[in-house]
C-alpha cells in the first residue's frame, strides 16, 4: 500500500475568494453549499473519529432532540432580536414533537394535511414505513400541541416542558455571567460597542498542491460570535458550547469535551477562515492579536464558564485540520477508492 506524506502538500488560501454572508441555518446547510467543506464535515474523513472516504462522501444526517435544544440555546443567546422562546405548550417529546413541527411547516407552505404528515415523517424518520397506519396516532397525540403552536410566529422556539426549563435556565445563567457577556458584547474605553457579528457564514477557497497536481477546495464556516477591534487590532472568536458533564471537566485534556469533540480543530479552522477574510476586508496581519474563547454552559445544573483557547491548542487544531484537508485533496485528485496510508 502506498504511503502519502503530508509534507508533500501545500495549502494556499485564495484571499480574494473570502466572503461573509448573513444567511439562515436552513440555507447554510442546504444543497446550495453541500459541496463546501466545513469543520464538522472533516469529522467524517478523520480516522481518529471513525471517519473514512466513504463516510466523507456520504455523511450521516444528524437530527436529535439534544442538538435541537442546543440550537435553541444558541439562538436565544446570540440572536435574541430574531428568536424568542414560546411559552410552555405541552409539546410532545422526541420525534413526535419534531414531526408536528414539520407538519406545521408544510401546512404553512400550502401542503395538504396528508402530504404534510408524509413529508414530516420522512424528515424526522418517524414511522416512515408504517406511516399510513400511524396517522391516527399522530393526530390523536399531537393535535393539542398542533392547534396551539400552529399560530406561533415562525421564529418562536417551542420545546417540551422539560427542555423548556433547561433552555430557559441555561440562557438566563449565560446572560447573567459578566465574563461571558463582556466578550459577547465588548466595548472600548469610552463604552462604545466594538463591532460584533453573530452567526455569520464565511466562505472561501483554497488550492492544495501535491507533486505537480492542484485541486481547489471550497470551505465554509458559521461562527457563533466574533468581534473586530480595528483600533487596537484585536480579532476575537467566541464559541458557545453546551455540555451535560460538570463544567470544570470541559477543558480537561484526558476526558473533557474540548478534547473528545476535537474543538481545537474547530477553533483553528475558524481562525484560518476569519484571518483570511479579515486580511481582505480589514488589512489583518501578524501585528494583530487573535483571541479564542469557549463559552460553556451545563445543561444539568446551568452553570456557565468562559475558557480561553491557548496557543498550543490552536497549533494542534491547525495541524489536524490541515492534514484532513490534505486527505480530501488527495482523494479529490485520485479518487475516493484509492487505498493509501497517510503519514
Amino acid at each position: 500500500m502506498n504511503q502519502i506524506n503530508f509534507s508533500d502538500f501545500e495549502i494556499i488560501p485564495i484571499i480574494s475568494s473570502a466572503r461573509r454572508e448573513k444567511i439562515s441555518d436552513e440555507i447554510y446547510f442546504s444543497n446550495k453549499y453541500a459541496n463546501f467543506i466545513s469543520n464538522s464535515k472533516l469529522w467524517y474523513i478523520n480516522p481518529k473519529q471513525d471517519g473514512s472516504p466513504s463516510n466523507f462522501m456520504n455523511p450521516p444526517h444528524l437530527n436529535t432532540q439534544s442538538l435541537f435544544l442546543g440550537s435553541c440555546i444558541h439562538e436565544l443567546i446570540l440572536q435574541p432580536e430574531i428568536f424568542s422562546l414560546a411559552p410552555k405548550c405541552k409539546k410532545p417529546t422526541a420525534k413526535l414533537g419534531a414531526t408536528i413541527d414539520k407538519i406545521i411547516y408544510y401546512r404553512k407552505h400550502g401542503q395538504s394535511i396528508y402530504d404534510s404528515i408524509i413529508k414530516a415523517s420522512k424528515d424526522c424518520d418517524y414511522y416512515v414505513n408504517q406511516i399510513d397506519s400511524k396517522i391516527h396516532k399522530i393526530i390523536k397525540e399531537g393535535l393539542k400541541y398542533y392547534l396551539l403552536s400552529k399560530n406561533f410566529d415562525d421564529n418562536m422556539l417551542t420545546l417540551n416542558d422539560r427542555d423548556w426549563e433547561t433552555c430557559h435556565n441555561c440562557v438566563s445563567n449565560v446572560l447573567s455571567n459578566t465574563a461571558i457577556t463582556s466578550v459577547l458584547h465588548p466595548t472600548d474605553d469610552f463604552m462604545n460597542p466594538i463591532s460584533t457579528f453573530n452567526e455569520d457564514a464565511l466562505f472561501m477557497d483554497v488550492v492544495v498542491l501535491y507533486k505537480g497536481h492542484a485541486v481547489k477546495l471550497k470551505l465554509k464556516a458559521k461562527a457563533d460570535n466574533r468581534t473586530i477591534d480595528e483600533e487596537n487590532k484585536v480579532l476575537t472568536l467566541n464559541d458557545l458550547k453546551t455540555t451535560s458533564k460538570p463544567i470544570g471537566m470541559f477543558m480537561r485534556k484526558q476526558d473533557g469535551s474540548f478534547t473528545k469533540y476535537h474543538y481545537s480543530r474547530q477553533f483553528a479552522f475558524y481562525k484560518f477562515m476569519l484571518e483570511t477574510y479579515c486580511m481582505k476586508e480589514y488589512g489583518y496581519n501578524h501585528n494583530w492579536t487573535f483571541n479564542g474563547n469557549v463559552l460553556a454552559v451545563n445543561t444539568a445544573n446551568y452553570e456557565s464558564r468562559l475558557f480561553k483557547v491557548n496557543k498550543s491548542q490552536f497549533e494542534q487544531g491547525k495541524r489536524e485540520f490541515e492534514q484532513l484537508l490534505k486527505r480530501v485533496a488527495f482523494y479529490e485528485l485520485f479518487g475516493y477508492n484509492k487505498e493509501v496510508i497517510f503519514k
